[in-house]
């Protein structure tokens, strides 16, 4: 049996980017390209499933959930070298293959996101 976590809506459930968003950050009168770690909040998630609680939490689940926002690059206003984005929405990119809620893909603890904006 997995020990997998279900993914929820719930405070202190937190996206974190594995390698960091190199974004384009002033500095005098240059754009040098400065990496920041970015974090999304699982507790701002939208798209949850309502029907479906984990311990008392709305269930994150793929290709319907995602978070509106990440923080950490705003220094970075030139935007990301990769993504052309700053603070943006993030997706989840891995799911369980055994577990559904309301008919979708649950996402669990350690599964891999999009950030900002993908």
């Amino acid at each position: 049996m997995a020990n997998n976590l279900g993914a929820r809506k719930e405070g202190g459930w937190v996206v974190y980017s594995m390698p960091p968003d190199v974004c384009k950050t002033p500095m005098g009168s240059s754009m040098v390209p400065v990496p920041y770690p970015i974090t999304s909040q699982l507790s701002d998630a939208t798209g949850v499933v309502k029907s479906v609680k984990i311990n008392g939490n709305p269930v994150v689940v793929f290709d319907q959930s995602k978070t509106p926002s990440s923080a950490g690059d705003t220094p970075g206003s030139g935007t990301g070298i990769k993504s052309g984005t700053v603070g943006k929405k993030c997706e989840p990119l891995d799911k369980s293959s055994t577990v559904r809620a309301g008919k979708k893909w649950m996402v669990r603890h350690g599964d891999k996101f999009w950030m900002n904006g993908g």
